[in-house]
């Protein structure tokens, strides 16, 4: 019954067209000839390696392959495309595209300052809403730098893990800190960044954060599986020690969206088609300055292939557009999966490069399997 729903899923993201195979093993794919080659390989990667997690690959008009394989759904299945995930940072692209939707209804520029919405923040008189958008702000990360941000004070860092800090006690302790370097003078990734634009998107929509994204993108483009600030409805299971991100009303606009391939395959399509976002809002988000748009990284070794992963305790994500600026030959490839490092991995992280570097010898076979490079070096071979 679950693999007839994907199925007709798919078969709707086709266009309608039914040519879509099914391999057994949660794995689906295109019956077009001129990916033969293409399907048979990943066929095989996916059955004989161990890949984990649910992966899409399609173009504008057609899926090319969609497979669920290895982790484990909370019905105790194997996970399938339908299965949703901690998205992390994936989540950007969707606050960005709200900032430029306000853009186009005349209600927010670029060029505005971010202390026009926050008055309170002396300290960001320099930064721009377009600082905020392209990592340029100067602002402390509250997630990457968290002992920083919170003081390295135990009981607000409980109270972080716990999902307990408040917008009040948040902004309280930013307004505090001094900036690491001027506005604009250099990138820097930082999810205070985003979490800032989802507090302006609010006090200039008079709506949550949740309320706009599911109005302005989860609605209008059918993504019936996804939703932001929101606790409990992620069908995948964790397969490290992190367990589920707790709701972090402080995360929303950074990293707090759930979602499936099939769901953000209708982002990306609806984004590169420009039509969640105008041509001139589409643009602006691709505007890389030092290799960073707007929820979008520029690649600096594939032309015209823009992506950006996102990152929870434990989920990792990927989000892959080749060809971006080409309708005809553009391809999406999204891989998530539940498998993100635990905690023991990160305390031998030293051990274990120690040892890689004793074994920089050893033969190709025996480095250690990275599923992430594997999909995408196949989507390299024969999309590029």
């Amino acid at each position: 019954m679950q693999n007839n729903t994907v199925l007709q899923k798919l078969v709707c993201l086709n266009g309608g067209e039914t040519d879509i195979g099914y391999a057994e093993n949660n794995m689906w794919f295109s019956k077009n000839p001129n990916y033969a080659g293409f399907v048979a390989e990943l066929k095989d990667s996916v059955q004989n390696n161990d890949v984990r997690g649910s992966i899409l690959i399609a173009t504008d008009r057609e899926i090319i392959w969609a497979s669920g394989s290895r982790s484990v759904d909370k019905s105790g299945d194997t996970v399938t495309p339908m299965s949703t995930y901690e998205i992390g940072s994936l989540t950007k692209m969707h606050t960005a595209a709200i900032v430029f939707q306000l853009i186009d209804e005349g209600k927010l520029s670029l060029t505005d300052r971010v202390s026009t919405y926050l008055p309170a923040y002396t300290k960001a008189n320099g930064i721009t809403i377009f600082d905020l958008l392209h990592m340029r702000s100067g602002i402390v990360d509250f997630a990457n730098d968290c002992e920083t941000f919170f003081r390295n004070d135990e009981a607000l860092l409980d109270a972080l893990d716990n999902g307990e800090i408040t917008d009040d006690v948040f902004l309280e302790l930013l307004y505090a800190l001094d900036l690491v370097f001027e506005p604009g003078s250099k990138m820097q990734y930082c999810n205070t960044n985003y979490v800032l634009l989802a507090m302006i998107i609010e006090k200039i929509t008079k709506k949550s954060y949740r309320e706009n994204v599911r109005k302005r993108i989860f609605e209008p483009l059918g993504m019936d599986c996804s939703s932001a600030t929101t606790f409990g409805d992620v069908t995948s299971v964790p397969e490290g020690k992190g367990g589920y991100l707790m709701e972090y009303q402080i995360a929303r606009g950074a990293g707090d969206i759930h979602s499936n391939v099939l769901d953000l395959l209708k982002f990306n399509r609806a984004f590169f088609n420009a039509q969640i976002v105008s041509p001139a809002g589409k643009a602006g988000m691709l505007d890389f300055v030092d290799g960073y748009g707007c929820g979008w990284e520029a690649s600096q070794g594939y032309a015209d292939l823009v992506f950006h992963d996102g990152e929870t305790n434990s989920y990792y994500c990927l989000n892959y557009t080749f060809h971006a600026s080409d309708p005809e030959k553009r391809c999406y490839f999204l891989m998530l999966t539940c498998c993100n490092e635990d905690e023991d991995d990160e305390e031998n992280e030293e051990e274990t490069a120690a040892a890689e570097n004793e074994d920089a010898e050893e033969s190709e076979e025996e480095k250690e399997f990275n599923q992430y490079q594997l999909i995408y070096d196949l989507c390299k071979k024969y999309l590029q």
